[in-house]
This record gives C-alpha cells, sequence and structure tokens, in this order.
C-alpha cells in the first residue's frame, strides 16, 4: 500500500489518498482517509490514527473500463470538493486511459482554522 497524494483541509487535517499498486481485477485499495495532525503531538514509535472516508474503486468500475493501477493526483478546493486522478505511465502494458472526476464524499468536509489551544511549540525552558 502506498501514498500517494495528501491534501490540506485546515486545521491540521489532511486528505490522503492510498492505493495499492494493482490494476483490473487485482485491484483492492483505492481509497481516501482523513487523518487530523491538530494536537498531535510526534512521539517516536507512535502512529497516527486515520478515518476511511471514501472507496474509490466502485466509482472507477462505474467507469466501464480498466480498473486503475495508479491513483495518484487529489486536490480540495476551497469549498471543501475532492478531485482524484490516475497516472496511467503512458507505458505499454496500460490502457491509456486517463480520468479526473469530483468525488462526492458523503459527510462534507470543511475547512476548519487552527485550534490555537493545541498547536505545539517547543519547550525553551528543557534544556537536558
Amino acid at each position: 500500500v502506498g501514498l500517494s497524494d495528501i491534501s490540506p483541509l485546515g486545521a491540521g487535517r489532511f486528505l490522503v489518498l492510498e492505493r495499492d499498486n494493482q490494476g483490473g481485477p487485482d485491484a483492492a485499495i483505492k481509497k481516501l482517509y482523513a487523518i487530523d495532525m491538530n494536537c498531535f503531538n510526534v512521539t517516536e514509535g507512535e502512529t497516527l490514527e486515520k478515518t476511511m472516508v471514501y472507496d474509490l474503486i466502485p466509482d472507477i468500475e462505474s467507469l466501464n473500463g480498466w480498473t486503475f493501477e495508479k491513483m495518484e493526483g487529489l486536490a480540495v478546493n476551497h469549498d471543501g470538493l475532492v478531485w482524484v486522478n490516475n497516472d496511467n505511465d503512458g507505458v505499454d502494458d496500460n490502457s491509456g486511459e486517463q480520468a479526473l472526476w469530483q468525488v462526492t464524499i458523503p459527510t462534507p468536509l470543511i475547512i476548519q482554522e487552527f485550534d490555537e489551544e493545541c498547536i505545539v511549540t517547543g519547550d525553551d525552558d528543557d534544556d537536558d
């Protein structure tokens, strides 16, 4: 599984596009996840929680073509509209199909401001 793209939503929140490297009938993972880094303090060994927002495979299959291997483009505009596209690499074993479409997320993505109480800063008093 690979991270293909990441787009900011504001307030330390991001939308992430994950995919496998499989196309056609072997394709299984083409999904959008939300992550929230507002108030997240990075600690070694700690992982960030992600929330699945949208599975792209049903949309891709509805195009009645090859299920794309590489979903690689993601954009979120100022109104929270989400756009995705694929990269066909222009290689011999690829259909050459290219698609760009707007994804309708069931829960609207709201661009928010940072929570000032959660901004993580360095501790100047710690001189260990």
